[in-house]
């Protein structure tokens, strides 16, 4: 019994044994995870956060919530209950010593429902109502779409041309036109005079911009955009400094009278807002970031002003003058003042004044250069120029209107020279006065088939895969472009159409001294062949033998 019991006993646990090595032998290594499952359902928002002002928390700005008693509740108000830490003037200063710069939430974090006007100005939407193109009155037209005999045009060339956007990342047509965040606050309101866009990057920064330090400064100088702010855009447009106005370079930043009266150290020392002015109310409070002198849409925006606003009358002006002769007959009343104040353009800093497109792509050692104005007159991605110094501009009749092509819309041609831009009126509209401008000519890339100006994919690769400038092949990048514009196009119908259009010329406002007509002169326009007659309806020069057909 001891005996069976004993290897009983022993079997059982030999039995456990063996049973528990052959659970162990089962359990295998892990699986592989499964897939995630669908995300939840967004929570709901929070809770509206309080303003600053708003002591009581009521959404409200209320009478006693006017801190420094402005009259106004505003972000000036917490910088007032905060001890009086800074004055007005060092809020910015103030604020972003403590924080640092990072991108534009930080200006929002105060400045929000400004941003969502900004969304809505030229400066941002590089369109708005054509009120101004003739035809396309009550459409959106602008930058975007506009052509011209320059660089041509925008599309599929966005993260080049917005170097100089008031925003960051228009890089292509998907860009969000809506988002607040894209919108570059220190573009115009830097005060360092250090600010600079990157020249590929849509609109970025340059690294080297010390972006907390200009953050810092943008309540300074009352918090008004200066000449530096607008000059740098508005100089290189057309790529370089004076290359496509004519009027606008960029030693007016810091020139003499004898260049411009208005602008010039010695003279005026104006700021270009003190004529392309913002909107604002009967106490000086500003009501949009619109920017007078919008010139073909948007042209409600702001407020633009004009010679006689800050001049007077032209007769009053000039009496007892030695012109007064010249008004007092009654004859010369539909000149503008630019007509003979602005005598010539360029005469700082040399323009173009030609621009040859179909001798691009050519590998050419040395560049030529002009002897006179020292700029080169080839390069590789644009092809052949002609620059000018002193330039006199070509007077036209002027009502306001342009005739303009824009992409898609009016884009053909019936003959050649192909007009892309050119002011409207004439001598029997009443409301058309004689203005100067400036005449660009020169030919580039159209479909010589179907006679459309054609929109070539130049630069990047938001475009397409085949950009101008780094293939050098016309073919490829019309492809491109085609592809994202909607023109129509077919391989191998290009060839190149000479162009020509017209640029308003309204900066380099000479000393009166050196204005045509001075000491009642006629031969400064009459007798000597200097003005296009027939341009201006007549038969030839009316002091001579000139009529109106």
């Amino acid at each position: 019994m001891t005996t069976r019991h004993g290897v009983f006993r022993h079997s059982f646990l030999l039995l456990a044994f063996a049973f528990g090595l052959g659970l162990a032998g089962c359990e295998g290594s892990d699986g592989a995870a499964g897939a995630s499952g669908t995300n939840g359902a967004d929570g709901a928002d929070g809770a509206a956060g309080q303003a600053c002002w708003d002591l009581n928390n009521n959404g409200i700005g209320d009478p006693d919530e006017d801190i420094n008693g402005d009259g106004v509740v505003d972000v000036y108000d917490c910088n007032a209950y905060a001890s009086g830490a800074y004055a007005n003037d060092q809020l910015h200063k103030g604020y972003f010593l403590e924080h640092p710069y990072e991108g534009t939430k930080s200006c929002l974090n105060c400045h929000g429902k400004l941003a969502d006007e900004v969304l809505n100005t030229a400066h941002f939407k590089w369109e708005g109502v054509a009120t101004n193109i003739e035809g396309f009155e009550n459409e959106i037209h602008g930058k975007n779409d506009v052509l011209n005999n320059f660089c041509i045009a925008v599309a599929t060339n966005e993260a080049r041309c917005t170097q100089c956007h008031a925003g960051y990342n228009y890089k292509d047509a998907s860009y969000d036109f809506g988002d607040t965040e894209n919108i570059d606050c220190l573009v115009c309101h830097d005060q360092t005079a250090t600010y600079a866009k990157a020249p590929t990057t849509a609109g970025l920064p340059a690294d080297t911009v010390n972006l907390d330090l200009v953050a810092q400064s943008v309540a300074m100088n009352g918090g008004t955009p200066t000449i530096d702010n607008c000059i740098d855009c508005h100089a290189k447009a057309g790529g370089g400094d004076n290359v496509k106005h004519g009027d606008l370079a960029m030693a007016i930043a810091n020139t003499t009278r004898e260049f411009d009266v208005h602008m010039g150290t010695d003279g005026g020392n104006l700021e270009c807002v003190a004529c392309h002015a913002v909107q604002r109310d009967a106490d000086g409070n500003m009501l949009s970031h619109g920017i007078g002198g919008m010139p073909y849409h948007s042209v409600d925006e702001g407020d633009m002003k004009q010679c006689d606003d800050c001049h007077g009358d032209l007769n009053n002006i000039h009496a007892g003058s030695t012109v007064e002769l010249v008004f007092s007959n009654n004859l010369h009343q539909r000149l503008a003042c630019q007509v003979c104040h602005i005598p010539t353009f360029a005469r700082n800093t040399s323009t173009k004044v030609e621009w040859y497109w179909e001798t691009a792509g050519q590998d050419i050692d040395p560049i030529p250069v002009d002897p006179v104005t020292g700029r080169p007159t080839y390069d590789k991605k644009k092809g052949d120029f002609v620059w000018a110094n002193n330039v006199r501009p070509e007077l036209r009749f002027f009502n306001g209107k342009y005739s303009k092509m824009l992409l898609g819309a009016n884009d053909t041609y019936t003959a050649e020279p192909v007009v892309l831009a050119e002011p409207m009126g004439d001598y029997t509209d009443p409301g058309a006065m004689i203005y100067p401008f400036k005449k660009m000519i020169g030919n580039q890339v159209a479909d010589v088939v179907n006679d459309r100006i054609m929109v070539p994919h130049l630069f990047g690769l938001a475009g397409g895969p085949n950009p101008y400038w780094g293939k050098f092949d016309w073919d490829l990048a019309l492809l491109d472009a085609a592809a994202v514009t909607g023109q129509p196009y077919q391989s191998g119908d290009f060839g190149f159409v000479d162009t020509e259009m017209y640029l308003s010329v309204n900066h380099e406002v000479a000393p009166k001294e050196q204005a045509w007509g001075m000491d009642a002169d006629c031969g400064d326009c009459h007798l000597s062949g200097q003005i296009d007659w027939v341009a201006l309806g007549w038969t030839g020069d009316p002091a001579i033998d000139g009529v109106r057909p």
